[in-house]
């Protein structure tokens, strides 16, 4: 999907939207004062979708002002919408309330954090999460878009394959977490994916995990002798599947790729550019630290820290010796972004102000 809207003159907006299909009509849908219009087709011819191949005929382009959407030069919240997948690719900027700034939050969690997207998704003219579940030009559009100064963007994608795309004015944030925790989280999910559906696993996860979806299945990790033998008998081909997940993220650029213990030093020289990092997730530190950085004068950012049920099933995790061959590098990377904390702290307390 291609889409921008390049000029927005509040009595007449100018855009276009290039849609998945090759030949499908773009439609889009736009919302203002609580009230939704359309669909309104796309009917404008656009040379360049047509002749560089992004679309068969090229009536791609859309033209709004009063003669379709009632009095839009007044609606300070007007929204314009794919009327297909109901995608929102532009607000109207509205200076009291939006950030003008690019952040990009890289989510490391299976599932992820929703509360603090939604809690900051509303200070950004465009904002997007989940972005593991669009294609890859989608994907660009959304890290690239132009003529709207606010965005918030986050997903859990190989970052190698986004970073290209930000700019020296890009704010970035990310966390991590114990890994074996995280294990827990993925496990967790995997065991019960066959029976009930995760709407924030993506195709590409259900194409990749399924092995160990059925192997895993019914896991019951209320038994830790079942679980233990369970993890123990697994074939290393589905195990590979859980192999460093944090390493991987940060230095691989296919989620085929092999993460070797080499990869430690790049994947802690990677965390060491984002803007915000936090190494634990124990409390809401990482959600005071956005704030701060940004500038909100109170602290309303929702963040949910590791809960009670998968800390104890990581416990269990951490017994079975397999595992530590499995998350091998995370472990090694995990070791040290603590001890670096922990010299921070030190320093900290010696050093105060």
């Amino acid at each position: 999907m291609y889409f921008n809207v390049f000029a927005d003159h509040r009595s007449e907006v100018h855009g276009y939207l290039i849609p998945d299909g090759f030949s499908s009509k773009p439609r889009i849908l736009v919302r203002a004062n609580g009230d939704e219009i359309g669909p309104i087709d796309c009917d404008i011819f656009l040379e360049s979708p047509y002749k560089h191949r992004h679309h068969e005929t090229g009536v791609v382009g859309f033209i709004l002002n009063d003669a379709n959407v009632p009095g839009i030069g007044q609606h300070a919240d007007l929204e314009i919408a794919d009327a297909e997948t109901g995608f929102t690719f532009y607000r109207r900027l509205r200076p009291g309330q939006h950030l003008e700034k690019r952040i990009f939050r890289l989510e490391t969690q299976f599932s992820p954090h929703n509360e603090l997207d939604l809690s900051l998704m509303p200070h950004f003219q465009f904002n997007a999460s989940g972005i593991e579940h669009y294609g890859s030009e989608t994907v660009r559009q959304m890290l690239e878009v132009v003529n709207q100064p606010s965005t918030y963007v986050s997903g859990r994608v190989l970052l190698k394959t986004v970073q290209q795309y930000f700019d020296s004015n890009t704010i970035t944030i990310t966390s991590l977490r114990d890994p074996f925790y995280e294990l827990a989280i993925r496990l967790t999910t995997i065991s019960l994916a066959k029976k009930r559906p995760f709407s924030f696993l993506s195709k590409r996860d259900e194409i990749i995990y399924k092995p160990a979806m059925e192997y895993f299945s019914g896991l019951n990790f209320a038994d830790e002798k079942s679980l233990t033998s369970k993890i123990k008998s697994a074939p290393k081909d589905i195990l590979t599947l859980f192999d460093s997940p944090f390493t991987r993220q940060l230095v691989a650029a296919s989620p085929t790729d092999n993460v070797s213990r080499d990869a430690v030093s790049n994947a802690l020289d990677v965390l060491s550019q984002f803007s915000i990092f936090n190494a634990e997730e124990k409390d809401d530190t990482l959600a005071r630290d956005i704030s701060d950085y940004l500038g909100f004068e109170n602290y309303s950012l929702r963040f949910i820290p590791m809960r009670p049920e998968f800390k104890k099933i990581a416990d269990m995790l951490r017994q079975i010796n397999t595992l530590e061959h499995v998350l091998e590098s995370d472990l090694i990377l995990y070791y040290f972004i603590r001890k670096a904390a922990v010299r921070a702290r030190k320093r900290s307390a010696t050093h105060p102000g």
